[in-house]
């Protein structure tokens, strides 16, 4: 948006230039035919030579007006696409052939539109798959309510659990779309200190199966004895590992494995989570970390899955400064691997807990 408020004083500087070339060139056809007009007082060619300085001017007016065109096209043409973009349409593009800076401000101005139009497409999609997960708990809950009041059905336990269950699928929505809105905006301050991985892992691992009793997938705890802890925020990397057991074990068939494991890497620490599943098709992998994205939609969804949770991770994992990533291949299982820092000597203090 900074470049569409610098268009009317580039304009302007662009303008005042090209005033001062058409002024330099026509003072120097007047200059000339004032010298000539001198040379050739005396004689009788004093009106041609008016004539011809006459016509020169012309000759260079319209050559400085031909010029100033095509230096000033592509700025009306950018000047014409923010008017367009104003009333929200982001597919304006700016064409020029031109490699100079007028041709550069273009390209800047036809990348800002596509960035707009990406983040715009981003605001639709979200507001659509928002209003959908909301929708769904919210149906669930007036039907039964409905068949309560016209006597269809009783208010005993099976159908109180029922809506209590979409109750909490609705408020776990709003919760996550408030976390990772917060996440995003850099509200959320974080609390780094030594955090011991293994003794981190181990607990999310019992938490899981506490969660996922009927999954019957066995939870492996592969975390060397020797890894240094990681200076992050406990709450929040309980959050990632969560997140990622959660899914990992929800897309893993019964029978299947769920491994966590870590390693050393230049200063930092990787966290693998891997798993016996499905595996996950090469083009699906770089939108896995996108909110609402599914790769299953109809499983996800009949399991309770929003498709913010990769999202959290993803925020929380490059809050801390490191990223976050997955590998897979079909039939082949899922690896999530997440990077943290170390905890140097001297963070060591606070110790961990």
């Amino acid at each position: 948006m900074r470049l569409l408020q610098k268009l009317p004083s580039i304009r302007a500087k662009l303008g005042s230039v090209i005033v001062f070339a058409v002024g330099m060139t026509i003072g120097l056809v007047y200059l000339i035919l004032g010298v000539g007009f001198q040379l050739f007082e005396v004689g009788d060619h004093w009106l041609e030579m008016l004539l011809a300085g006459a016509i020169g001017a012309g000759i260079a007016l319209v050559i400085a007006r031909w010029v100033a065109r095509g230096m000033t096209q592509p700025l009306r043409d950018m000047a014409q696409a923010a008017h367009q973009m104003e009333t929200g349409d982001y597919t304006q593009r700016v064409h020029t052939d031109s490699v100079d800076e007028v041709g550069q401000l273009a390209n800047a101005f036809n990348r800002m539109s596509a960035e707009l139009e990406s983040v715009e497409q981003l605001r639709r999609d979200l507001v659509a798959n928002v209003s959908h997960e909301l929708k769904t708990p919210i149906s669930a809950l007036r039907a039964h309510l409905e068949n309560l009041l016209d006597g269809v059905e009783r208010p005993d336990p099976e159908t109180l659990q029922v809506m209590l269950a979409q109750s909490e699928r609705l408020g776990r929505l709003v919760d996550q779309l408030l976390d990772l809105s917060r996440l995003e905006s850099g509200d959320v301050p974080l609390e780094p200190e030594p955090v011991d991985l293994a003794s981190l892992v181990s607990q999310v691992l019992s938490e899981i199966e506490v969660a996922r009793p009927d999954r019957h997938v066995d939870l492996r705890d592969r975390m060397p004895a020797d890894l240094p802890p990681v200076l992050a925020d406990r709450e929040r990397v309980h959050q990632v590992l969560f997140n990622l057991l959660d899914n990992a074990v929800r897309f893993t068939p019964s029978g299947g494995r769920v491994t966590v494991t870590a390693s050393r890497h230049n200063g930092s620490v990787d966290v693998e989570v891997s798993d016996t599943g499905p595996g996950i098709a090469p083009e699906h992998l770089p939108r896995l970390f996108e909110r609402f994205y599914r790769v299953d939609e109809a499983r996800s969804r009949d399991d309770g899955g929003t498709g913010i949770g990769l999202a959290i991770a993803r925020s929380v994992v490059e809050a801390h400064g490191g990223r976050i990533w997955a590998e897979s291949a079909p039939g082949k299982g899922a690896t999530f691997t997440f990077e943290l820092p170390a905890a140097a000597e001297g963070q060591l203090t606070r110790g961990s807990r």
